[in-house]
């Protein structure tokens, strides 16, 4: 237990990304050593189809090496699915998946830490390049991290009484300030769509706390509208600017992208602005997948498939005259790259699994730890529209560990059932 909680504090802890690995391989070797006790416990996880479905993907993925272009781009995508062992390796103390789910919180709250004391500006606590506060990991990762984060605390908000309600709210207003400060759109997106989804969810679900939730809704809208009057008219705009620049610089790029000339535009224009790019890449990606519907073009073969899309090329490689087919290319949405890379099949694969979860956990509505899952799920899945989380050792870690509690919840159901 103690090692399956410290690698659910590391998980969102990006700034150190061996320490999940650490941990991992000490949660491999010690189940192997305990397995001849233990072995009994996983009947009901090798019996649960939602696992093989789990495991369908990543072996499609596998197999699309065998007609790739590129199959050395193909086995760095396949590198993040070795957390799939999450749920195999967690399981023997999923009887404490809340203690779990606690721990990484935790590990949440010392992500916003660091960002606050970039703000500060602590000494060694710099910013990015652009000036968000990254907490020294991509902010979008950062981003992603808290976004999920929240759905649990919102839940607890929601459901839970008295101090764990109270310690509940707590935390979720320093997780969005976090999220706010990482100025990644990709993540408030998501954050706004499963919030929406799950504040929708509870009131049509859980009778109980109908209630609490249109209280602590009127509650929050007021809060917002204060917080937002009181920055406008007495801090200037310090907490609102940061969100403010950031829509209106997606909105400028976005109408930037308008006129048939963009394509010409050098180096350091429009398409290599983020909206603009990720709107070229977009198109690429679909035309890819257009071209190979059914099987797609084989793990990391994208980019070999662009070769004549010189403005999707990185800068530096592109100064050193490396051509984009030899370039491991990232379209910036896991759905469009699993299209393009694993055609139909390899998309069901993929959404099939998450949607059998979200039902599963969907189904726990009384309990907010499986409940806040399900739309966990929702929140990583909206974020991967945006960047490729299947490619992101920490998100794929992410997926498992929301995985695990759907197996979980069929088994806890059978139990309650008997």
């Amino acid at each position: 237990m103690a090692i399956a909680g410290g690698f659910a504090f590391v998980l969102p802890l990006g700034m150190v990304p061996g320490a999940k690995d650490v941990l991992l391989i000490a949660l491999l070797v010690y189940t192997v050593l305990r397995l001849p006790k233990i072995h009994a416990c996983f009947g009901p996880f090798v019996r649960d189809p939602l696992m093989w479905w789990i495991l369908a993907w990543p072996v499609w993925l596998a197999i699309s090496l065998a007609w790739s272009p590129s199959p050395i781009f193909g086995g760095e995508e396949l590198r993040a699915w070795r957390m799939l062992l999450v749920p195999i390796l967690l399981w023997p103390v999923m009887h404490r998946y809340r203690l779990l789910v606690m721990a990484f919180l935790l590990g949440c709250l010392v992500v916003v830490l660091v960002q606050l004391g970039q703000i500060i500006g602590v000494p060694g606590f710099e910013l990015d390049i652009q000036g968000r506060a990254d907490a020294w990991m991509h902010p979008i990762l950062a981003g992603a991290m808290l976004a999920t984060a929240a759905m649990w605390m919102l839940t607890g908000v929601l459901q839970w009484q008295g101090n764990r309600a109270v310690a509940m709210a707590a935390g979720l207003i320093i997780v969005v300030i976090g999220l706010v400060l990482t100025g990644s759109r990709g993540p408030w997106v998501s954050m706004a769509i499963a919030g929406s989804m799950l504040v929708i969810g509870t009131l049509a679900l859980c009778p109980a706390a109908r209630k609490r939730t249109c209280t602590m809704g009127a509650l929050g809208i007021v809060a917002i509208c204060g917080l937002v009057l009181l920055d406008v008219y007495v801090l200037s705009g310090k907490l609102t600017g940061p969100v403010r620049n950031r829509l209106e610089t997606a909105l400028l790029e976005t109408d930037s992208s308008s006129g048939d000339d963009h394509y010409e535009i050098a180096l350091g224009g429009w398409h290599r602005t983020p909206i603009g790019y990720r709107l070229l890449v977009w198109q690429g990606a679909r035309d890819v997948f257009l071209d190979h519907p059914l099987i797609g073009v084989g793990a990391g073969g994208l980019s070999a498939n662009l070769e004549d899309a010189w403005w999707l090329s990185d800068p530096a490689a592109q100064a050193e005259g490396i051509p984009l087919r030899s370039q491991h290319l990232n379209p910036h949405s896991m759905y469009l790259q699993v299209l393009a890379s694993t055609g139909i099949i390899g998309c069901l694969l993929l959404i099939i699994p998450m949607i059998l979860a979200a039902s599963r956990l969907v189904g726990r509505a009384s309990d907010p730890i499986f409940f806040g899952s399900a739309f966990v799920l929702v929140a990583w899945a909206a974020g991967a529209a945006f960047d490729g989380y299947q490619m992101m050792t920490a998100q794929i870690g992410m997926l498992m560990f929301v995985y695990a509690a759907a197996l979980l919840s069929r088994n806890t159901n059978r139990e309650s059932a008997t």
